[in-house]
């Protein structure tokens, strides 16, 4: 039997219990130590967004390239509901559009959202295929839908849809 008084008796099991329960008290940080951060994007969903646009407007091939997904699956969809589903396709796409200089484009930006790993962006479009003006261009909606890949904000998804301006 103890012959310690109770007050050291009851310090003992206290260190006792404290030894025991600091391992379990301390194991949530260590795992969270261990997982791995995201890397903090190299520009704002913002800028990579206005760089995607500027290269749409200018025809700027590589400045499309620079903004896309670097994998395989990309979502393009046209206004007559065609829809392409690869990178290669996309690029393709692009290659001979920006190929035609005749072509005008306007964008009215209608609304953006950013989350922390992906961001959307609404367009209101006027697409003038021969850039004759003044004839106004075919009214569409233009989606475009970002994800954080390796740091860099890239085009996943694009989205054209026609606007019945008798309902717009």
């Amino acid at each position: 039997m103890n012959d310690a008084p109770a007050e050291v008796q009851a310090e003992r099991l206290g260190k006792q219990r404290m030894r025991h329960a600091l391992p379990l008290l301390l194991a949530p940080l260590a795992l969270g130590a261990c997982q791995s951060v995201p890397e903090p994007p190299s520009e704002s969903f913002r800028e990579t967004l206005n760089r995607h646009v500027a290269a749409i407007q200018s025809r700027d091939y590589q400045g499309i390239v620079d903004t896309i997904t670097t994998g395989d699956t990309l979502i393009l969809i046209f206004p007559n509901g065609e829809r392409y589903g690869t990178r290669e396709q996309f690029l393709g796409f692009h290659r001979e559009w920006f190929a035609d200089p005749a072509w005008v484009m306007v964008l009215e930006l209608v609304r953006v959202r950013e989350g922390r790993d992906y961001g959307y962006a609404l367009y209101r479009t006027s697409y003038d295929p021969d850039g004759a003006g003044p004839t106004p261009g075919r009214p569409a909606y233009l989606s475009l839908g970002f994800q954080l890949e390796d740091g860099q904000w890239r085009l996943v998804h694009d989205q054209n849809t026609r606007i019945d301006t008798a309902t717009d």
